[in-house]
């Protein structure tokens, strides 16, 4: 049986326990997670200052580069000054080239750039597909083969009713193909948080619903966002599967069919 004493330092010691918990780490838990944002941004921040001075900065390739055309102009005196000159010409420079790609001169410069660097076998096998992602990215006229030519579709699996998932997704190609005799087509169904991860699949075209009140750069920021902006891009009271309309492109099996579906 405890003494009285022993008692009331048990008593003591929960008491000091509990206000530990509840006060002291209770409130320095309150205040990091109310600092984390601002932490993670001053990091963040920090990491690209840190990797754009490792790129371009003083003593690498593209640093020498901008301190030479610095030094051409005010001399080799004074390399700082030369180094920041250098960056000043080349961000107008990109400025200029922003100007003249949004004539019609963007087409016959593109085209001499890729036929120039198509020339050279290794940097060939680079520029290729990294030209090809990038203006897949960034191209918005509306031309085969660019995000804005596709359409935001929602594809139903696992079956209809109840039992059915519904999942927002990008119809990559507005062709109709046959396999295993069922009418199908190509979808790309983005991950999340990096849409560019995802893969293709081959959905029914009895599954696929358009959705036209939504765009491209919309279902993009869902899947970046892990769905938190979904109520500020998905319009209040909408519903996809509720008008089910036609899907553009033929109904009948295109003339190169896919011949081997077992491979699909």
């Amino acid at each position: 049986m405890n003494s009285p004493l022993d008692e009331g330092v048990t008593r003591m010691l929960n008491w000091i326990s509990r206000v530990w918990r509840t006060s002291v780490i209770g409130s320095f838990l309150a205040g990091l997670l109310f600092l984390l944002p601002i932490v993670l941004t001053v990091f963040i921040v920090a990491w690209i200052i840190n990797f754009v001075r490792g790129a371009i900065g003083p003593g690498t390739v593209l640093g020498d580069l901008f301190t030479r055309g610095g030094n051409y102009l005010i001399g080799g005196s004074q390399d700082t000054l030369a180094f920041w000159l250098g960056i000043g010409i080349a961000l107008i420079g990109i400025w200029l080239l922003g100007l003249i790609v949004k004539t019609r001169a963007k087409s016959i410069i593109q085209n001499y750039l890729d036929s120039l660097f198509s020339r050279v076998p290794l940097i060939r096998s680079i520029y290729s597909p990294v030209s090809r992602v990038v203006r897949l990215a960034t191209d918005r006229s509306g031309a085969p083969g660019d995000l804005s030519s596709m359409s935001v579709v929602s594809c139903r699996f696992f079956g209809e009713g109840a039992q059915g998932v519904d999942i927002l997704a990008l119809l990559a190609s507005q062709q109709l193909f046959t396999i295993a005799g069922e009418r199908r087509r190509l979808v790309y169904l983005p991950a999340a948080p990096i849409p560019m991860s995802g893969g293709l699949v081959f959905v029914s075209d009895s599954a696929i619903t358009p959705v036209h009140d939504m765009k491209v750069d919309d279902l993009l920021k869902i899947y970046v966002s892990l769905g938190a902006l979904a109520p500020e891009v998905i319009p209040q009271g909408s519903d996809p599967r509720r008008a089910i309309t036609a899907l553009p492109g033929p109904r009948t099996p295109p003339q190169a069919p896919i011949t081997k579906p077992e491979h699909v």
